[in-house]
């Protein structure tokens, strides 16, 4: 394995792409062979971007949440082609909970919806609080038919807490961070690591040092007790590339854990899309998803050559609103995962470039 061009590569980010740090953790054959840190979680004090810097995952949060609603497949306590009113009602009996996973249910924001807005106002309102709020909001189209990217996740995440009786970051501490060794993520930071997190940058400029905005821009922890499973959590590169990698290697993490089977792995990263649905997805994705499908929650690669990638077919993951980007290749035996918190570069258009570098170091 030679690393050389990509450690290259991301050193130059700084200078070339006004991305103040970077991380990346690479794991192979279930063994971590690669890290690389580089630039700033704190341009303006000199911070280093390392391995304990912690981050908004945004929407890399997703895989996560979908994991956990899989783990009540496996239970029997949800089911896949089950009415979603059967566990929140309120809702269309049209949408089925797979409608959830795969972002086709039609369902509206909380942002959409007067009523969930205003009983967000308090600042108080726990997570299936809202999810039920939006209930009653008409379908922007029939379930199964289109893909919409939104607010799905958040409503899967109150189907977690409905059937297990506990707000989603406790069933997620206890059945997936704890269990794997994730020591650092959450919906929330503790007082005494608060002095880890990154920077929330949007337009940073690497020749002044400064940025146009710092502080959070995204509405994912406006309110206090909202826990938001399509982007809520808080985690380290050290931390998620543990859940990368233990999806990777079929559901069972370095320690022994297993947390999902390989039949739920296989569910998970099967394309779910067709006609109309796949036609949304693909425009939604634009060039930097081409070729890929849509699984129970993640991308799937379904034509290599169409994004010209290095992955194996079946490579799954997902991506965050300030650049954050997981992959995972059971067959291929790779699993990585890159972060930064810039949110106003165009960090899917180097996504793929950090993918191929990673598998060419590897082959080297």
């Amino acid at each position: 394995m030679n690393f050389k061009k990509i450690t290259s590569y991301l050193d130059s980010f700084y200078a070339e792409k006004n991305i103040p740090g970077v991380g990346i953790k690479i794991y192979h054959k279930n063994k971590p062979v690669y890290e690389h840190y580089t630039g700033y979680a704190d341009a303006e004090n000199k911070i280093a971007f390392g391995a304990d810097t912690l981050f908004n995952l945004y929407s890399a949060t997703k895989v996560v949440t979908c994991t956990a609603a899989m783990q009540s497949v496996e239970a029997g306590k949800i089911k896949l082609d089950a009415p979603l009113c059967e566990y929140i009602p309120g809702y269309d009996s049209r949408i089925k909970i797979e409608h959830l996973f795969t972002m086709t249910g039609g369902i509206t924001g909380r942002n959409e919806s007067e009523k969930a807005k205003q009983m967000i106002k308090d600042g108080k309102t726990q997570t299936l609080e809202i999810v039920k709020a939006v209930a009653g909001e008409p379908l922007m189209f029939e379930p199964g038919t289109r893909f919409k990217y939104g607010y799905c996740h958040d409503v899967l995440g109150g189907v977690i807490e409905a059937v297990s009786g506990q707000k989603l970051g406790e069933y997620m501490k206890e059945n997936i961070f704890d269990r794997i060794g994730m020591i650092d993520t959450g919906f929330k930071v503790v007082p005494e690591k608060q002095g880890r997190i990154a920077k929330h940058y949007a337009g940073f400029d690497s020749k002044t040092g400064t940025s146009k905005s710092i502080g959070e821009i995204f509405s994912v922890h406006e309110f206090e007790d909202y826990e938001s499973g399509g982007g809520g959590l808080i985690s380290s590169v050290s931390d998620y590339i543990l859940f990368a990698a233990t999806l990777c290697n079929y559901g069972t993490a370095v320690n022994g854990e297993q947390i999902l089977s390989r039949e739920s792995i296989e569910a998970m990263r099967k394309n779910r899309l067709h006609g109309q649905a796949l036609a949304d997805f693909t425009e939604f994705g634009g060039w930097s998803k081409a070729g890929y499908g849509y699984g129970l929650g993640v991308r799937t690669l379904i034509d290599r050559e169409r994004n010209n990638a290095l992955s194996e077919a079946g490579e799954f993951g997902w991506d965050g609103a300030c650049g954050c980007y997981v992959v995972i290749d059971p067959a291929a035996e790779v699993a990585l995962f890159y972060a930064q918190q810039e949110a106003g570069s165009k960090w899917w258009e180097w996504h793929g470039t950090v993918r191929n570098f990673a598998y060419a170091s590897i082959w080297a």
